[in-house]
């Protein structure tokens, strides 16, 4: 079990001689000029890459490895390639291969986890990270693996005892951090898990996850300027993100900012194409905004618009009985024509 592996690594130097001694070479001594040779095939291997050259990037790759097997940017740009022409199980393959002929090398271990991770194999994905870190204790990336696959799980205490574990190892890792808050969060300890996130964004300031949750934090704490400020950082990065634009819609729609949400709802509109909460809502925020109107030519004009959002929701999820009794009342409305 894994809190197993944790009472093995803490009982110390007796522990970690036995295990050496049970695991000779556990990792292979390499020479300046393997290091050497290794790099140059790496960069063969990325320059292939960028010309599309999918497989011969792959020898490249394997090359390097043949000089460094203990670098993981190359095992990284192996699993990689693999990944985007989609031919992880003859990565597996590959990597079942070398577990085989290097089976105490505990980066060997781990890249054969990320390779049954991204075939979904995730309890053998486990059992590889777990033996990862019994071979290395004091190596975070094993650890880090483990907090994702047992908080994807929803084996949370198990999850944050690995991000633990690795923060312990190398200390302030955005995503061990962001992982960390996503359980304190499941848990409702949002005071902690709002300090994981701040320190995350910290060391990145591009960490979306990170920005989206806090903003979740700060609305549930009632401070909706501040969850404002964090959604709109996100769409300010990145106008087409649709969750933060989504979620500040729906806190100006609470706040009564009528005008905002119609803004946020009617972008969000022309992404989310067929998606009927967002015309309802769209639709709503645009009649509740008619009614603060006091010019009656722009109340129309709103009003026409909230019957052509209805008019949509209805298109999407016919059974929407809300948006057909807002399409009855507007209808009684006498609405002439408005020019656009």
């Amino acid at each position: 079990m894994f809190p197993f592996i944790f009472k093995q690594i803490q009982k110390g130097g007796v522990m970690i001689l036995a295990l050496m001694l049970l695991s000779p070479s556990v990792l292979m001594a390499v020479t300046a000029e393997d290091k050497a040779d290794a790099e140059a095939y790496y960069e063969e291997g990325k320059a292939l890459n960028k010309q599309r050259m999918f497989n011969e990037s792959i020898m490249q790759f394997a090359q390097a490895l043949k000089f460094n097997i203990n670098e993981h940017k190359y095992h990284r740009a192996l699993q990689r390639t693999y990944t985007a022409i989609r031919r992880g199980p003859n990565g597996v393959r590959y990597y079942e291969a070398m577990v085989r002929d290097s089976p105490n090398n505990p980066i060997v271990r781990y890249w054969m986890g990320r390779f049954y991770l991204s075939t979904k194999a995730l309890n053998r994905a486990t059992d590889e990270f777990k033996k990862s870190a019994e071979l290395a204790p004091d190596d975070e990336h094993a650890f880090i693996s483990l907090g994702h696959i047992a908080t994807r799980l929803g084996r949370l205490d198990e999850g944050l005892e690995a991000y633990l574990r690795a923060d312990a190892l190398v200390p302030d890792i955005p995503v061990v951090k962001v992982g960390m808050g996503n359980i304190y969060f499941e848990k409702g300890q949002y005071d902690v898990a709002e300090k994981a996130y701040k320190v995350a964004l910290k060391k990145d300031p591009s960490y979306l996850e990170a920005r989206y949750n806090l903003g979740l934090i700060f609305e549930k704490k009632g401070e909706y300027g501040d969850a404002a400020e964090q959604w709109g950082l996100m769409i300010e990065e990145d106008p087409n993100e649709s969750s933060a634009r989504e979620q500040l819609a729906k806190l100006y729609f609470r706040a009564k900012r009528y005008i905002d949400a119609v803004r946020e709802y009617s972008t969000l509109s022309l992404v989310k194409l067929d998606d009927p909460k967002v015309f309802m809502a769209l639709g709503e925020s645009q009649v509740l905004l008619a009614a603060r109107l006091p010019d009656m030519s722009d109340r129309k004009l709103l009003q026409k618009r909230a019957i052509e959002s209805f008019n949509r929701t209805l298109e999407l999820q016919p059974k929407n009985e809300k948006a057909r009794q807002y399409l009855e009342r507007l209808k009684k409305i006498e609405i002439p024509e408005v020019d656009k």
